[in-house]
């Protein structure tokens, strides 16, 4: 059973990676939401809404009265992309790093945080050197924010649940 989940963990870690730099692979122009946003609400609407957002950003401050109502969106839009993105990575490599390594919990959070920061650096050194795509450092530091919060996640719902379930094993064995 254990080698089965190490498997499946390690699988959909893999499989997720490899969506990662698919995705990556894409030019700037295949993932463009705005034509789709442009089809459902007026860019005035969105304006209302983010009138006096900033975001500092690789020493600009991205803003609706910068960019657009339309680019605004899309610039929030692909950030949470990355957060979430790394943040499943993050949550999947916990999960199988736990699997295999069990109770050793610093070595379970530096695996993962460190094969995910080699996988966020090499994602944006590959959209780097792609034609429409510009990879940034800050992309990185954003990566890794979404996986530290899904290794964070990866590790309250393995190791909490496991704590439990040894809590629960220990007081009905007591009570016999």
């Amino acid at each position: 059973m254990r080698n089965k989940r190490i498997l499946y963990y390690l699988f959909l870690a893999f499989g997720w990676t490899v969506i990662l730099f698919y995705l990556s692979s894409m030019s700037y122009a295949e993932q463009d939401i705005r034509p789709y946003l442009r089809m459902l609400v007026a860019e005035e609407h969105i304006a209302a809404v983010f009138a006096g957002v900033e975001i500092p950003y690789v020493n600009n401050k991205m803003s609706v009265d910068n960019m657009g109502g339309y680019q605004f969106v899309e610039f929030l839009f692909r950030k949470g992309a990355h957060l979430f993105f790394y943040s499943v990575l993050g949550y999947l490599l916990v999960r199988y790093f736990a699997s295999s390594l069990g109770r050793k919990y610093w070595r379970v959070f530096a695996f993962s945080l460190s094969i995910l920061l080699v996988i966020a650096m090499l994602d944006e050194f590959l959209q780097f050197h792609h034609p429409d795509r510009s990879g940034q450092w800050a992309d990185v530091w954003l990566d890794g924010m979404g996986g530290l919060k899904g290794i964070i996640t990866g590790f309250l719902s393995t190791y909490v649940k496991k704590n439990r379930k040894e809590g629960k094993q220990k007081s009905a064995d007591s009570s016999m």
